[in-house]
């Protein structure tokens, strides 16, 4: 006798998160966000110039499943 087993089909939905300021400002929201376990501190890009005197960009790609209905 074979059993068929499915897995149910979820789409992921993606939210990006852009932290966007002075490097210690991005640096210690990043790390906040890290610890009340919303965003993952592995997750951020590295912090990189703007290009504006004294900015710094981070971004950070959360995946996940919506809720069933």
């Amino acid at each position: 006798m074979t059993y068929e087993f499915k897995l149910p089909v979820r789409q992921q939905e993606v939210v990006r998160l852009i932290a966007l300021g002075d490097y210690a400002a991005v640096r210690d929201t990043i790390h906040q966000l890290g610890a009340i376990g919303y965003a993952d501190l592995d997750r951020w890009t590295k912090l990189m110039p703007t290009g504006r005197e004294g900015e710094y960009i981070s971004i950070h790609t959360r995946r996940y499943a919506p809720a069933a209905d």
